[in-house]
């Protein structure tokens, strides 16, 4: 894949061109580090994606402004003792100690800090107890939905993806997005409930979407949170 760059009337930006052999239709993507995708078919010429590029040049740069205004927000955080951090969807107080443990009543986080703790060394650990969370709260939440679906997964997993919340394999392995540990439980539950639905249906298909909406009836509202948020579940 080569990158390009274009000029369009709201300014400049380089952009990655992917030929896809199935693709039918012209897509743009702009990642969380900032980098535009554009997956098109393989006939289409490259004259004709660029002039694709410019008449949606107002919305790339809208995109390109986010993915700028979260790094700057994310850059503010200093992880020290006392600042919030977010868990299952409430706000909880680090307090850098010897030990982890999560305080409920005084909705404290004690944070088991190696070496000094430095603002790296705290995003390290934090992402670690992350993790550990992240695996039981999604065993417990797979258990309470898949006994309404009528369907176990063969595996429940936890990875560190980057554009995706989660996936499920044709062997019945479902994985999900540590990230997802800082969301509300209601938006956890959607994800949940949308990989354990693509055990019976490997697609997006309306049947699909009406198992996801006879599993989870409120999903729409959690989609639209994730969506609206999911750029903020980062550390």
């Amino acid at each position: 894949m080569k990158t390009h760059f274009l000029e369009t009337p709201h300014g400049g930006f380089e952009y990655t061109l992917e030929r896809r052999p199935r693709r039918r239709t012209l897509a743009i993507r702009v990642k969380p580090d900032g980098q535009v995708l554009v997956a098109v078919p393989p006939l289409v010429p490259h004259l004709f994606v660029k002039g694709f590029l410019r008449d949606k040049s107002a919305w790339v740069h809208r995109k390109l402004a986010d993915v700028t205004r979260l790094h700057r927000q994310l850059a503010t955080r200093t992880y020290a003792d006392g600042d919030a951090v977010p868990y299952l969807g409430e706000d909880y107080h680090l307090r850098l100690v010897a030990r982890s443990r999560l305080d409920d009543a005084d909705r404290e986080l004690h944070l088991g800090v190696r070496g000094k703790p430095e603002r790296e060394a705290v995003i390290a650990s934090l992402t670690r107890w992350y993790k550990k969370q992240a695996l039981a709260v999604m065993q417990e939440r797979v258990a309470l939905l898949a006994g309404r679906l009528g369907r176990e997964p063969s595996h429940i997993g936890i990875k560190s993806y980057r554009t995706r919340w989660g996936s499920c394999h044709p062997d019945g392995r479902v994985y999900f997005n540590w990230r997802l540990v800082m969301a509300p439980l209601d938006v956890v539950d959607y994800v949940v409930a949308h990989e354990l639905c693509h055990l019976l249906h490997p697609n997006h298909s309306p049947a699909f979407w009406n198992e996801v909406g006879r599993l989870y009836p409120c999903y729409r509202e959690q989609r639209s949170w994730l969506k609206k948020h999911g750029r903020l579940l980062d550390l």
